[in-house]
């Protein structure tokens, strides 16, 4: 695997979290990795990748390898390895005792999904967004697109033909991995930009404002 530059990582849009160190997880298909080589894909924090893999391995994603007799630097020595076979798409989202963490999984998953896959329909959408932990239904779905739609995020390829035939939608506002929010107010919240796009409205500026960081790795 090729090494990225320190200035490509800095003006990386990924987040700074656990979905792009899964990512380089699992392209080891299943051998043994190090922190150091996860941190040279990534320049990420290696204490939050530390507090990561200690998470997966508490439930169960991922085994540690002891180093062997002899072994001098300690993080360069020590391997772990992910346990499923075949690996899940989504980073497992766990909190610090290893168990799942299922709130804004599903808007989370449906967000990255269509950055994946571009064009989808609601069915879609449910199906790739659904993993053990976290379901997402047709309804929630179609809700999620409506919204999007509405924001100016997607854009209608294919119209519906009910009963039978969802649309199909094209994103066209891929701002970033953070998934739009869709607020009491009824106006979708853009993490990324963190502009507001009233529904059929025209956006609205919040980078004054200090927003809340999310400490979940």
């Amino acid at each position: 695997m090729s090494r990225i530059s320190a200035t490509d990582a800095a003006a990386s849009r990924e987040p700074q979290g656990r979905q792009p160190l899964w990512d380089e997880m699992v392209k080891f298909n299943g051998a043994p990795f190090t922190i150091t080589e996860i941190f040279d894909q990534t320049y990420i924090n290696r204490h939050t990748i530390r507090s990561y893999l200690k998470s997966l391995i508490l439930g169960n994603y991922v085994e540690r390898i002891e180093p062997e007799d002899g072994a001098i630097r300690e993080d360069a020595a020590i391997k772990f390895r992910i346990i499923p076979d075949p690996a899940p798409y989504h980073a497992p989202r766990l909190n610090r005792d290893g168990q799942p963490v299922t709130q804004g999984g599903g808007v989370e998953n449906m967000w990255r999904t269509m950055r994946m896959i571009g064009q989808f329909s609601p069915r879609d959408l449910a199906a790739h967004a659904t993993t053990d932990i976290v379901s997402v239904t047709d309804t929630t779905a179609k809700a999620y697109c409506t919204k999007l739609l509405k924001a100016g995020f997607l854009k209608v390829v294919s119209k519906a033909k009910p009963p039978t035939k969802q649309a199909v939608y094209r994103l066209i506002r891929n701002t970033g991995p953070k998934p739009p929010m869709i607020q009491r107010t009824q106006q979708v919240f853009d993490p990324n930009t963190h502009k507001a796009y009233p529904v059929g409205g025209q956006s609205v500026s919040y980078t004054h404002l200090t927003l809340p960081t999310n400490r979940e790795v």
